[in-house]
């Protein structure tokens, strides 16, 4: 009996060989070993620590204005500093422990939000299933978040002549330069619109002109009500179409000439020179524009004509500058003075009683009512001096008197004075002779 329970029992324990094999293998030993420690951790972890810290990374940050009293007020985010957020948390193991950023939600808590500016928001993190955890700490803790109202203003769209200048001999005629579309739309925070005054279209490399042009161009800036340009960014954010503009350059062409004047009444033994040489002008240049080129022969501005007899030894006048229908003067001088250099020149009075009467019509008799006239004479001293009052000339030509009746009448003529034997004086002064004219009888 007892040989037979041996052999059995042997038996039974040939049959576990592979079992205590593995344990006379070292390397299965150490892989058993810990397996049966991680089943152990797991155990222990769970019975005596059942919560445990947990940090997610790269949370998207939600900034969501719906429903709230500064959307209500009509504000709207504008930018901010924070993108993601990481959050290191607290929890059930079994629970936090598979929780990441797809099962989580950070977003900011909005205030009522009265006026514009940048307001710092703190920031909440909770699961997205209503895991529920306690939260250690937020990196960052809060975001800076710009609000304010969007604004839309419509501006008049300007040439930038920065970069556009005209050709020698012309220049561009900025008040008929036309942009095509005149007008864009810009919208934006109203703080940053508000500071727009216009848009100008830039034409971004040098451009000379020298006939009128029609320029391109798809370059918009804006400036404040100083021309300093706003430099926009995403701190600073403004949305408008992005056009192609057309920009109609017109030119005028440009011409310096001098200024003169012409002298009426100039007996013609008169020395035009002489009083020429006395007589000054305050300036003696004016550039005028012309839309053609119509200036290209012209070289002199004639100012006015003056009448001779208007020249007193204190003459000094001043005469407006107006340029021709169509022209422009671009030298901002608007009066030119013309005076006398009375130098070395002297004036006096003579009586005259010699007055003649040249090319009368034979319809009627003429005789001169007007017996003497006082004739003041301007001119050079030493010639002055030695006039003699038989040697002024005072005549009366009727070839333009048209008369008419039978009746004798009498009327007045203005006379012209010389004095032949000097050309470097003159008659100063307005002067009239009464002529009486009766119709001619054969009977005479």
């Amino acid at each position: 009996m007892g040989e037979q329970s041996k052999k059995t029992f042997m038996e039974r324990l040939k049959g576990f060989r592979p079992v205590t094999h593995m344990f006379e293998n070292h390397m299965a030993t150490m892989v058993f070993s810990v397996i049966i420690a991680v089943i152990m951790w797991f155990v222990i972890s769970i019975t005596i620590y059942p919560t445990t810290p947990v940090t997610v990374s790269h949370i998207p940050l939600v900034i969501d204005l719906k429903g709230t009293a500064a959307a209500a007020d009509g504000y709207s985010m504008i930018n901010r500093d924070v993108e993601e957020v990481s959050v290191r948390i607290e929890g059930n193991r079994s629970k936090v422990g598979t929780l990441d950023k797809d099962n989580l939600i950070a977003y900011a808590e909005i205030p009522n939000i009265t006026t514009a500016g940048t307001k710092n928001l703190n920031i909440v993190v909770k699961s997205i299933d209503g895991t529920e955890f306690t939260v250690k700490s937020i990196s960052p803790q809060s975001v800076n978040v710009r609000f304010d109202k969007i604004k839309t203003v419509t501006l008049d769209v300007l040439p930038d002549f920065t970069n556009i200048e005209s050709a020698e001999g012309c220049i561009i005629n900025k008040e008929n330069v036309v942009v095509s579309p005149a007008t864009i739309d810009v919208t934006g925070p109203a703080q940053v619109v508000g500071q727009i005054k216009n848009a100008s279209v830039v034409i971004a490399s040098s451009t000379e002109i020298g006939a009128a042009a029609k320029l391109v161009s798809d370059s918009i800036a804006f400036c404040d009500s100083n021309g300093s340009q706003i430099l926009l960014s995403e701190e600073s954010p403004v949305e408008y179409d992005q056009v192609t503009y057309t920009i109609d350059v017109p030119v005028q062409y440009t011409k310096e000439m001098d200024i003169t004047y012409k002298l009426r009444g100039v007996p013609s033994t008169f020395n035009e020179n002489f009083l020429r040489d006395r007589l000054t002008l305050s300036t003696d240049k004016v550039t005028l524009a012309a839309p053609d080129q119509s200036l290209s022969n012209t070289e002199e501005f004639t100012l006015d004509t003056i009448p001779l007899s208007s020249i007193t030894l204190d003459f000094s006048k001043n005469y407006t500058l107006e340029a021709p229908e169509g022209y422009e003067n671009l030298s901002n001088i608007n009066t030119v003075n013309l005076s006398l250099d009375s130098t070395g020149l002297v004036q006096k009075d003579f009586v005259v009683s010699e007055i003649n009467i040249i090319n009368a019509p034979s319809s009627h008799t003429y005789s001169v009512v007007t017996e003497q006239l006082i004739v003041t004479i301007v001119g050079n001293e030493d010639s002055i001096s030695q006039i003699d009052p038989k040697q002024i000339s005072v005549t009366v030509d009727l070839l333009s008197v048209q008369q008419s009746g039978d009746d004798a009448s009498s009327f007045s003529c203005v006379p012209t004075i010389s004095i032949d034997k000097y050309d470097d004086v003159w008659a100063s002064g307005d002067y009239k002779v009464i002529v009486s004219a009766k119709p001619f009888s054969s009977d005479e």
